[in-house]
C-alpha cells in the first residue's frame, strides 16, 4: 500500500548560493549607483523625444561604449524603470564605475578592445523578479548524496571517468525504477522579498605554489541570493511511502548531513590554513550545521568536491591545465572558488552555496535566527528605493501628461488653422501666407537694404487698396506694424521714399519708425 507524506520544508542559505540560469546582467540593461544595481529594460525608459533619437543614434552606430555611457547619464530615468536591485559589493561597484562606457585598451590595429562587465544572474522569477532556487538544484544535491551512499555500500570501487551514467543507472536507477521516483519536489519560493548581492567569484590554489597562491581562472562577476535570509525559501516536498521505499523525512535528512557536514569540515580545515576565511566565521557554521532538525546541503555552483563520491582515489575530476597541455583527472579538485567583495582580496572570503534545510518547524529556531539577524544587512533601503521610484514615475507621467497636453493644443491650432485658411478668400490667403512668412523669418531684416519682406508688404498694400472694404480690413488686422517689426528691423525710410495712400483709418503706417 502506498500513501503520500508532504512536508514543507524550510531554507536558511548560509553563505552566497548562485543557481545559474543562463542569463546576465549587461551594462546596457542595468547601472550600479551607490552600490545598488538597477535593472530595467531598455524598451520601456520613459524617454522624451529628444532621448529617444539621441538613442537611437547611438544603436545605429554601433556604438557600445556610447549606448552604455547613456544609461549611465540618464540614470534617473532608470530608477523609474527599473523593476529588479540587488546590493552590490563595494569593489565591483567602483570597478564598474571606473569601466563603464570606456575602452580598456587599443590592440596595435586600432580596435578597441571593451570591458566586459556582464554579471552572471542567479535563477529568478520572471513575474515576481526574485530569486529562488530550482527544485532541480534541490534533487541533483540529494542524488549525489544517494549516489555517494549506495558506493559506500559497495566497499567504494574505484570509478573510471566513463562511468557515472552506468553508475547512476545502478544505484539510483532510470525513472521508472529511480529511488528518486518517491520524493517529489517543488521550487524553494521566497516567502519575504528575498535579497540578492553581486560577489566577485575568485579561484584560489587549494596548496600555495612557488608563484603564489592565486588559480588560473579569471574573476567572474556572479549574482548571489544573500546569506542570513532566515527561513526566506519556502518548498513543498511529498515522499511516497511503501513497500519499495521506507525512508522517512528524518532518513533524508541524516543522508544530507551524512554527506555534506564531511565535505564543510574538510574544505573549512582548508580555507582556515590558508587564511582564505574567517576562522571564527568557520566555526559558527559549524555550530549551526551540529542543531538539531536540520539539515546540511550544498546548492549551485561551488565547485567539483560536492558534486562527486567522497572515498579517498574515487573520484575522477578534470583538471584543466596550461593551454596545449593534455587533460588530468584526479580525485579532487586543485582549487576552491569562494566570494570576494574585491578582486585582489586574499582573505575574509566567504565559501559558495551552503543552506539549512528545516522540515515542518513548529516552533523558531532561535539560535539560527539570531545567527541571521547578526548578519550584514543591505545597503540600501527598499522601500525608500521603491518610494523613489513612485515619485519618479508620477513626474515621468506629469511630463508625459503635459507634452500630450501640448501636442493636442497643437493639433487643435492647426484645425483651427486649417480651418480658418479654407474660409478665406484668394486675397486674404495672400495676407496670411505673407504673415507665416514672416513668423518664420529666421533673421531679421534691415529695411535700408533693401528687405525683401519689406517690399513684398508694401507691395500687398498697394494692391489691397484696390480690394473690398472686408478684405482691406483684414489686411490692416493681420499685417500690423508690430509683425513687421518682429521680422524687419525699420530704421528710416529710404531718400524720395514716398508712403502708398491709406488703406483706410487703420492701414499699416510705413512711416512708423
Amino acid at each position: 500500500m502506498k500513501f503520500m507524506q508532504t512536508h514543507k520544508i524550510y531554507l536558511t542559505p548560509i553563505s552566497p548560493i548562485h543557481i545559474g540560469c543562463g542569463e546576465d546582467f549587461e551594462p546596457t540593461n542595468y547601472v550600479i549607483d551607490n552600490e545598488v544595481l538597477f535593472n530595467f529594460d531598455p524598451a520601456n525608459l520613459a524617454l522624451n523625444n529628444r532621448q529617444k533619437t539621441e538613442l537611437l543614434n547611438r544603436v545605429n552606430r554601433l556604438d557600445l561604449l556610447s549606448i552604455q555611457r547613456f544609461f549611465l547619464e540618464n540614470k534617473e530615468k532608470v530608477l523609474s524603470s527599473t523593476y529588479y536591485f540587488a546590493d552590490v559589493a563595494e569593489g565591483l561597484a567602483n570597478d564598474y564605475k571606473n569601466k563603464v562606457g570606456k575602452v580598456a585598451q587599443r590592440e596595435s590595429d586600432g580596435n578597441k578592445v571593451i570591458n566586459n562587465l556582464s554579471i552572471e544572474r542567479t535563477a529568478f522569477l520572471p513575474v515576481k523578479h526574485l530569486p529562488y532556487i530550482p527544485a532541480s538544484g534541490f534533487k541533483g544535491a540529494l542524488a549525489t548524496a544517494l549516489l555517494d551512499q549506495a558506493h559506500q555500500a559497495k566497499n567504494n570501487p574505484r570509478v573510471n571517468k566513463n562511468d557515472h551514467g552506468k553508475l547512476f543507472k545502478e544505484y539510483i536507477g532510470e525513472f521508472a525504477e529511480s529511488k528518486l521516483r518517491f520524493v517529489k519536489f517543488a521550487d524553494f519560493s521566497p516567502l519575504v522579498q528575498a535579497e540578492s548581492k553581486i560577489y566577485y567569484a575568485l579561484n584560489f590554489k587549494k596548496k600555495v605554489g612557488k608563484i603564489g597562491g592565486e588559480g588560473r581562472a579569471m574573476a567572474l562577476r556572479r549574482e548571489c541570493i544573500k546569506s542570513g535570509q532566515y527561513r526566506a525559501f519556502l518548498s513543498e516536498l511529498a515522499l511516497m511511502q511503501g513497500d519499495a521505499n521506507k525512508m522517512q523525512i528524518a532518513d533524508y535528512f541524516t543522508l544530507l548531513k551524512n554527506f555534506y557536514l564531511p565535505i564543510f569540515k574538510q574544505e573549512a580545515e582548508l580555507l582556515a590554513e590558508r587564511n582564505l576565511v574567517n576562522r571564527h566565521y568557520l566555526k559558527q557554521l559549524e555550530q549551526l550545521f551540529n542543531l538539531p532538525n536540520v539539515a546540511l546541503i550544498r546548492l549551485g555552483k561551488n565547485g567539483a568536491d560536492s558534486k562527486t563520491y567522497q572515498a579517498d582515489g574515487i573520484a575522477q575530476i578534470k583538471i584543466m591545465g596550461a593551454k596545449g597541455t593534455p587533460l588530468n583527472f584526479k580525485d579532487s579538485s586543485t582549487t576552491v572558488w569562494l566570494a570576494g567583495t574585491n578582486q585582489q582580496q586574499q582573505n575574509d572570503l566567504l565559501p559558495f552555496g551552503w543552506a539549512i534545510i528545516e522540515a515542518d518547524p513548529t516552533a523558531e529556531n532561535e539560535p539560527l535566527k539570531q545567527w541571521c539577524d547578526a548578519q550584514p544587512k543591505s545597503k540600501f533601503n527598499r522601500s525608500v528605493i521603491l518610494a523613489k521610484r513612485e515619485e519618479q514615475k508620477a513626474k515621468q507621467a506629469q511630463l508625459k501628461a503635459e507634452e500630450e497636453a501640448k501636442q493636442q493644443a497643437k493639433l487643435a491650432e492647426e484645425k483651427a488653422k486649417a480651418e480658418m485658411l479654407n474660409s478665406l478668400s484668394d486675397n486674404q490667403r495672400l495676407i496670411m501666407d505673407f504673415v507665416e512668412k514672416l513668423k518664420n523669418t529666421s533673421e531679421r531684416q534691415a529695411d535700408n537694404t533693401g528687405s525683401p519682406l519689406l517690399k513684398e508688404a508694401e507691395a500687398l498694400i498697394n494692391q489691397a487698396i484696390e480690394w473690398e472694404n472686408a478684405e482691406r480690413q483684414f489686411a490692416c488686422e493681420q499685417i500690423t506694424v508690430e509683425l513687421l517689426k518682429s521680422g524687419i528691423r525699420i530704421t528710416g525710410l529710404k531718400q524720395g521714399y514716398k508712403r502708398p495712400a491709406s488703406i483706410s483709418r487703420t492701414s499699416v503706417d510705413m512711416s512708423a519708425p
